[in-house]
């Protein structure tokens, strides 16, 4: 067996307390244990167990006798435990999983959540930190000692326990037989008799002497003397009695006491007989199962019993012995069962008992749910027998609102957050710890149901007390200045946010220097609210920066490091270089693969990325194949409703649009946008990113009214929710614009436009990236009315903004510069706007490839302008060209292939070849009737158009039938 070793305070025996099994990689070993024991044992009186080699296997065969017996196992979390094969993750920390053996982990390293929370790691299992610097909550060492109160029995409540006992059996046998002791041990149990019958047994793992001392007193207490029975116990090491033939056996002959030996091996009888004089006849209580516990009944109906079997303390205490092993075989599932028959009779202390366990996954697999469901019945009874102004239940609300965010049930979450930070004020003052925790979670609550303009209330408010009571420099400030400057991200202003950000990693850069992780992580925020502002080359200097000195402090396979990689490649990204971006991002998903595995939710969103830069590459198959995967594993994973599975079905139907499945996409967004009502409410930011999808969609498929409906109600909630000046307030405003326009209502467009683009500027900045968007939108609004010279002016000052902050070869400069070219094509000067036209297809090609969509666009426009300027001949050849590469690139029936057949067909009508015109106007008809429906407004301009080119082919009864059914469909 392996070799066990054990630390106890002032070096006592062991005997009679609590377990607590220590495991760690063999080189942590000497970092940590002394450190965590001495933690441990300021408050508990435990015996804490490890083995001398940290590296040696246990034997299964072993493992119930060395491992089983321990009330919890204590893990120092590390890069090298959670990502190199050890003992301590591969083999104990399964164990205890198995056997629902509680665990804590001690985190000793930062940045190591990701794959912490993996799952076949230690999954949504809380930890514990003795680092972290927030002077205003709770600290390690409170929590440790919380922890350890709920996890391990103490002695008082251990000595309720052993009193609610109705007699002791002494239960004497071979160190080597500890297998045995545990199955005889549940054979007894199992008679309904003996479930409040305790066993006195030599703990596993007890240096020195035995119960030599006590023997007297125990045997006096015991109502009878089990003898295991196997062939050890006729061994006589060094030629003397074992200690149980030589102390125990004669001490119960001496006693009087009722002997009951049972056999679990086959055993020489004469030789048993001769050693153990006046032996009863052995009971095989396997083989003999009825004998054996008629035998047992016989002894223990003289007892006189409690006769308080229903009692739920009695319940509680007997549920706990058996649950945490307390002289009886550790049985949770019985314990489990007592627990709860105890707590379903209103009693607090096993009610919050449950609530803890399921919380916390103490014993238990962690279940929110039904935490939940114990931590609403404790509130209710403290509220009933105490009254809510009572610590009580003052922390029974708080622990109550944290289980409704737990579960996703926001609105809930906030209305009990709300509570509890009204009443701890009302109780303990404004400036208590425990008040800026729950303001800490109230203002979280907000964030969570997307209220961000109350979130950031919150959090100025936690910020400007936290500098008040401790300082402005104290880590836990800092950790408040960010969670202020992110929540004034959330409200849209993003300057604000990245004044915050420079303070913060201004500070943490003076206390905790450049290289500090937490120096790096505000460095990161830094970079991302530049690219929120639009100041991409900014933002890539400074990934790069935080990048680089993550891969020197970390090491390339750390996890920080590779989201400061992903960071990078969303830097490419914005910056038009998708191709190294996809390159980045492949990098990425490999090491989250191998890192954390596929199916880990960080990994998904990696894929996901993959999927986005594929579809901006042109390539929409490879994207919705991947956004396919990634919604079969949330759904697998998480559930239908879980928000993860929702942005996954999102993304699913957005892809699906851009690949022309706009029946798919609106059927899907259909779904995802009633479940958000349903899981988020109709008004939270993100049920209103879906009905805006939704609206969009109705769009696409030709419903402009309903479109239009969708996108005012859009409009009105974010103004009420968000205020009329918030950033996705006037992405609603922009949205409806361009609704309007769709409509043919291109005076409300332009009136709208107008007013989005002030708008921007005004919160955002002329030069914004966002802001120019809503100036292309203003100037196409322009055309739309048909001041064309205007519209000219406004695409000329957004090419020029865009090569200045973007650079010449970006691609939303080149969307410029292709407005510019429509525009001087509205304009009718045909020669500039192919001039214009032949360096965007060039530098598309250049950047792009010669098949992304967008480069086709820009060829299909170039073959427009030869058309205009007379050369037919060259815009047909270049129009053919289109169609083909649509054709393979984005499928025959994709919306843009059939414009591009159309085109194709106008072409041929404008060469005077009516006859192929209408050929393949019939042919865009007919796919367009299919893909699109019959009604929809580009189905029937392919109509007019085949009953124009019937009647130029001299088909004049056909072209009248189609006309008239065009102008019918149409009314």
């Amino acid at each position: 067996m392996t070799d066990i070793l054990c630390r106890t305070k002032w070096k006592s025996k062991p005997k009679g307390k609590p377990r607590v099994y220590f495991t760690c990689h063999p080189d942590d070993f000497d970092k940590y244990f002394d450190k965590i024991a001495e933690d441990i044992q300021k408050t508990h009186d435990c015996a804490i167990y490890y083995t001398k080699d940290m590296s040696s296997e246990i034997p299964e065969t072993d493992k119930e006798t060395v491992l089983g017996s321990n009330n919890l196992f204590v893990m120092p979390i590390t890069f090298k435990l959670l990502t190199t094969p050890n003992r301590a993750m591969d083999s104990d920390f399964l164990y205890a999983m198995r056997e629902h053996i509680p665990v804590l982990p001690i985190m000793m390293e930062s940045d190591l959540d990701e794959i912490y929370s993996l799952p076949e790691k230690f999954g949504e299992m809380q930890y514990l930190s003795p680092f972290s610097f927030d002077a205003t909550e709770i600290s390690y060492e409170e929590k440790l000692k919380k922890y350890l109160e709920s996890v391990l029995v103490s002695d008082a409540l251990a000595e309720r326990v052993r009193s609610a006992f109705d007699a002791y059996i002494f239960l004497s046998y071979r160190k080597k037989d500890r297998k045995y002791a545990n199955e005889l041990m549940r054979i007894i149990h199992k008679n309904p008799a003996c479930r409040d019958i305790a066993i006195w047994f030599d703990e596993f793992l007890t240096p020195g002497e035995s119960f030599k001392e006590n023997i007297n007193k125990i045997l006096h207490d015991s109502k009878l003397f089990t003898l295991l029975v196997t062939p050890n116990l006729l061994e006589e090491p060094d030629g003397k009695p074992n200690f149980v033939m030589g102390e125990e056996y004669p001490a119960a002959i001496n006693s009087g006491i009722n002997i009951l030996p049972a056999e679990m091996e086959a055993t020489d009888k004469k030789a048993l007989s001769e050693k153990f004089a006046g032996i009863p006849e052995c009971i095989n209580p396997i083989t003999e199962g009825e004998a054996f516990k008629s035998r047992l009944t016989e002894t223990l109906s003289k007892l006189a019993l409690t006769g308080n079997d229903n009692d739920p303390e009695h319940l509680f205490l007997i549920g706990i012995a058996y649950f945490e092993g307390i002289d009886v075989e550790t049985d949770r599932v019985r314990g489990l069962e007592l627990i709860r028959t105890a707590a379903e009779a209103d009693l607090p202390e096993a009610i919050k008992k449950l609530y803890t366990m399921y919380n916390e996954g103490i014993g238990v697999a962690l279940n929110y749910e039904e935490a939940t469901k114990w931590a609403e019945k404790l509130y209710s009874y403290y509220f009933r027998v105490y009254g809510e102004k009572d610590e009580k239940t003052l922390s029974a609300l708080s622990s109550l609102a944290s289980c409704y965010k737990n579960t996703g049930s926001y609105s809930k979450a906030l209305e009990f957050s709300k509570k509890s930070y009204e009443l701890h004020c009302k109780v303990l003052g404004e400036e208590h710890r425990l008040t800026l925790t729950a303001l800490n979670n109230l203002a979280l609550a907000y964030s969570n149901s997307g209220n961000w303009t109350k979130a950031l209330e919150l959090s100025e408010k936690a910020y400007t007390l936290r500098c008040r009571i401790i300082g402005e420099e104290r880590p836990a400030t800092l950790t408040s200045l960010s969670n202020l400057a992110s929540a004034y991200s959330d409200s849209g202003d993003s300057k604000k946010a990245l004044e915050l950000h420079e303070k913060a990693y201004a500070l943490r850069r003076k206390i905790l220097g450049e290289d500090h992780p937490k120096t790096i992580a505000s460095l990161n925020n830094i970079a991302s609210t530049y690219s929120e502002l639009g100041d991409y080359k900014k933002a890539m200097e400074l990934k790069e920066k935080a990048y680089t000195l993550r891969l020197k402090v970390l090491g390339e396979d750390h996890l920080a490091t590779i989201s400061s990689l992903s960071g990078l490649s969303s830097a490419y990204g914005d910056l038009g270089d998708h191709k190294k971006a996809l390159e980045l991002r492949k990098k990425v998903y490999d090491s989250r693969s191998r890192i954390l595995g596929k199916h880990h939710p960080i990994t998904l969103d990696s894929l996901n990325n993959l999927a986005t830069t594929y579809l901006a590459l042109g390539d929409g198959k490879k994207a919705l194949d991947l956004h396919e995967i990634i919604y079969a594993e949330n759904i697998a994973s998480l559930g239908e409703k879980h928000p993860s599975t929702l942005t996954s079905l999102n993304n699913l139907a957005l892809t699906y649009g851009e690949t022309g499945n706009l029946d798919k996409a609106l059927e899907l967004k259909e779904k995802v946008y009633l479940l958000r009502c349903k899981v988020l409410g109709e008004e939270h930011p993100q049920t209103l990113t879906s009905l805006n999808n939704l609206a969009s969609s109705y769009g696409d498929v030709g419903n402009q009214k309903k479109a239009l409906e969708l996108k005012e109600k859009v409009y009105l909630l974010r103004c009420k929710i968000l205020g009329e000046e918030h950033p996705k307030s006037i992405l609603s405003l922009n949205n409806l614009a361009l609704s309007y326009s769709d409509s043919g209502d291109y005076k409300k467009s332009l009136e709208l436009n107008e007013k989005a683009y002030a708008l921007r500027c005004k919160v955002l900045g002329e030069e914004h990236p966002k802001s120019i968007i809503s100036l292309n939108n203003l100037a196409q609004a322009y055309n739309n009315m048909g001041n064309h010279s205007k519209a000219l002016d406004l695409h000329e000052k957004a090419y020029s903004i865009r090569c200045k902050i973007l650079g010449e070869e970006h691609p939303d400069t080149l969307t410029s510069l292709n407005n510019m070219a429509l525009a001087c094509s509205d304009l009718c000067d045909y020669t500039r706007a192919l001039e214009l036209n032949e360096k965007i297809y060039a530098l598309r090609c250049k950047i792009l490839g010669e098949t992304h969509p967008n480069t086709l666009t820009s060829l299909n426009n170039l073959a427009t302008n030869y058309g205009n300027l007379g050369d037919h001949k060259k815009a047909l050849e270049l129009k053919e060209k289109v169609y083909l590469l649509r054709c393979k690139v984005l499928g025959k029936n994709h919306p843009k292939t059939l414009v591009s057949l159309n085109n194709l067909a106008s072409t041929y009508s404008g060469l005077g070849n009516h006859k192929k015109a209408a050929a393949l106007n019939e042919k865009v008809y007919t796919l367009r009737c299919k893909v699109l429906g019959k009604e929809h407004p580009d189905t029937l301009t392919s109509l007019n158009n085949l009953a124009f080119n019937f009647g130029k082919a001299g088909k004049y009864k056909k072209a009248l039938e189609l006309g008239e059914k065009a102008w019918l469909l149409r009314s």
